[in-house]
């Protein structure tokens, strides 16, 4: 009896990817898969595959995505042996050559074939704004740009520019084959290693493939995006756009994931390489590539939030929408004329918005209902930037941004923008009433305060510490109940948490809706329903004393207070440089690669008009201040500074709390962290 789930299938571009289609399966499955699967329910009907089942059968992948308007990656095909899912395009030239990749005006150029990812789409889209006036004809402005080339596959009577380095014979020169000795990776190479052109577009391992000698290799460099070089082997350092390997995609909703997940492993198990040899997946006795690329090794499973665009990449898809005209952006990305800033919730949106009103359009307002919703929109050039606690600079640093400028706390200093600090203090707080057993040592059954999952103080140190101690994910079996904001929602880690006091159904979500979110929402439920709260060594502080005018807030003193450390001891909260949990990194401004050096311009800018303190604040707007709490930025940073040209997320957060972070990662809920590295692992 077969027992293979059920599944329609779409056949592309004739009768053998159809005949591919029937082998799939025994004669009872009603499934199969094109080269990029588009699955939609038809009637059963017969077609030429052997065995009945459901088939669209259009005769381009054109007419397939047309028929799919609404897509969703969920399966990509990969090498099994190193669980690659990408290459990287890139730029390659010889070392003895003096240019940039912001040089290459005037250049000789060699190119794998027209239409082609790494030889011609990505080059060409990263320069489209480079590209000379009029730009309403690629290739002709692609004449205009360089020297000479060779582009297999141009119209070479049309274009013969484009064809004037390639060597084919009469009819062959500049053929979309290898009929022309320049065609293809191995040829563009070819190209430049004859000094026919001074820079080729290929894959990474191109130069490797073509040469095994390192010291050959050596001889060339790689053109880098930030108009640096390096050597060929440092490619995941220096290249064009990483492109993906052929994924599977089905509708958005419901495409039936799980069951064509079912359908497809259970087939690899099978038919995949070395399982069989009645039948295999990933090979095409009929033809090339039928179905499923012929080089693949396997299938891995997506994660579920990774749409379309995190699977790409956005170096991959800015390229593309450069190179049509209905996506392109009216500006280059070269221009500095605004920042669209990422706001969280409908508080930090008001904020932002008032913000934008007085920046006179210097600031634009996305919204989303998380963090790690943000750093997604930010990550696929939604947005543009926002300010991060560390422990989702971290997750952002996955995702491919980078930190910009840095929030200082305490710096009075007027060069305070030129001095970022070097963090604050991760502590345990507790009501200095708690009875005597309540310790560091002793926190099973009690009632814990955190401002949210993935953040430092709140999360990642605490409970990387304690999972150091019992080596278990199991958090919510050592505390009886707690509010940590981004938890599942039936689970005791929300248990305390009260949302919003205006909008129901807001409980434990990790945005300023939930009124125990953040420092201050966690120090809230300490004073209302908590044993401990996990927060920032200045708390305390900045809601005591009457520094918060909150009902709950306005009369509490910092004396009523104590600090857990670490050895068992408590100390008064003054004492927190001698009773900490961690050093943690400042919040600092992320932002993309390509948008660092305008977001840190602008921000900086507004600052010297909207970054004064509480104090003497602008009846205007002023940046540091918030209706509620450290509504976009904290209310207590003094000024945004700037970090050296190159910090990265790992540079700024320390070798120490990025060991801390992947200790703790196999704990992670973050499925945007599963998603950012699914191409690294």
């Amino acid at each position: 009896m077969c027992m293979w789930p059920s599944c329609p299938c779409v056949c592309l571009e004739g009768y053998y990817k159809c005949s591919f289609c029937g082998a799939f399966f025994p004669l009872q499955v009603k499934a199969g898969f094109p080269d990029l699967s588009l699955f939609m329910t038809q009637p059963n009907r017969n077609v030429p595959c052997g065995f009945p089942f459901s088939t669209q059968e259009p005769s381009s992948k054109e007419q397939c995505f047309q028929l799919f308007p609404r897509l969703k990656v969920f399966h990509s095909h990969c090498p099994f042996a190193d669980k690659k899912t990408h290459y990287y395009a890139v730029a390659v030239v010889k070392k003895t050559s003096d240019f940039n990749l912001d040089q290459l005006q005037g250049k000789k150029s060699c190119h794998t074939g027209l239409g082609r990812s790494a030889g011609w789409n990505i080059p060409m889209g990263l320069l489209y704004w480079k590209l000379p006036e009029p730009r309403d004809s690629l290739l002709r402005a692609a004449s205009n740009f360089f020297m000479s080339s060779c582009v297999p596959c141009v119209d070479r009577t049309t274009f013969p520019q484009l064809c004037q380095l390639c060597v084919g014979k009469d009819t062959e020169k500049c053929a979309c084959s290898n009929h022309e000795p320049y065609f293809g990776y191995s040829g563009a190479f070819k190209c430049l290693m004859d000094d026919a052109g001074q820079v080729a577009f290929v894959k990474h391992s191109t130069v490797l493939e073509n040469l095994p000698n390192k010291a050959d290799r050596d001889q060339y460099e790689l053109l880098c995006r930030d108009n640096s070089r390096k050597s060929v082997d440092r490619y995941e350092d220096c290249y064009l756009a990483r492109v993906p390997s052929h994924a599977v995609v089905a509708r958005s909703v419901g495409g039936k994931e799980d069951l064509i997940w079912e359908l497809l492993n259970q087939a690899q198990e099978h038919y995949g390489k070395d399982k069989s040899t009645a039948f295999q997946l990933f090979s095409s006795t009929l033809g090339k590539d039928l179905l499923f690329k012929d080089s693949a090794q396997g299938l891995l499973r997506i994660p579920p939030k990774m749409d379309t665009w995190l699977y790409l990449g956005y170096e991959y898809v800015t390229a593309l929408r450069n190179l049509r005209e209905d996506m392109r952006s009216d500006t280059s990305k070269d221009e500095c004329k605004k920042v669209k800033w990422c706001a969280i919730s409908h508080h930090e949106k008001a904020k932002c918005d008032t913000w934008s009103v007085n920046s006179v359009g210097k600031i634009e307002c996305e919204t989303a209902e998380s963090t790690e919703d943000c750093i997604a929109m930010i990550a696929k050039g939604e947005a543009d930037a926002m300010s991060l606690d560390g422990g989702f600079i971290y997750i952002a640093g996955q995702c491919g941004l980078v930190p910009v400028l840095a929030e200082n706390y305490n710096n009075e200093d007027p060069e305070c923008s030129n001095k970022p600090e070097k963090g604050y203090l991760a502590v345990a707080v507790v009501k200095k009433s708690a009875d005597a057993s309540l310790t560091w040592n002793n926190l099973k059954g009690r009632k814990s305060c955190h401002t949210a999952v993935d953040r430092t103080a709140g999360w990642n140190i605490p409970m990387g510490l304690l999972y150091n101690r019992i080596n278990s994910c199991e958090f919510d079996k050592i505390f009886e109940q707690s509010c940590a904001p981004g938890s599942m929602r039936n689970s005791s880690l929300c248990a305390l948490c009260v949302g919003s006091a205006k909008i129901p159904g807001k409980e434990c979500i990790p945005n300023s809706h939930e009124r125990y979110y953040g420092y201050t929402g966690a120090f809230r439920c300490l004073v209302e329903k908590g044993d401990v709260a996990f927060v920032k060594d200045q708390t305390v502080k900045e809601n005591t004393g009457g520094n918060n005018s909150e009902d709950w807030a306005k009369d509490l003193k910092m004396e009523d207070f104590m600090l857990l450390c670490p050895d068992g001891s408590r100390k008064t909260v003054k004492e927190a440089e001698k009773c900490f949990l961690a050093h943690a990194p400042n919040h600092a401004v992320v932002s993309r690669k390509d948008m660092a050096a305008c977001v840190s311009k602008t921000l900086l800018d507004q600052q010297k008009l909207f970054g004064k303190t509480e104090n003497d604040c602008s009846s205007q707007f002023c940046m540091f201040q918030s209706e509620t709490k450290d509504l976009l930025f904290k209310d207590d940073t003094k000024c945004l500074a700037k970090l050296p040209e190159g910090t990265t997320y790992k540079s700024y957060l320390g070798a120490e709390y990025i060991t801390a972070v992947a200790n703790l990662r196999q704990c992670s809920t973050s499925k945007l962290l599963e998603a950012c590295t699914f191409h690294k692992d």
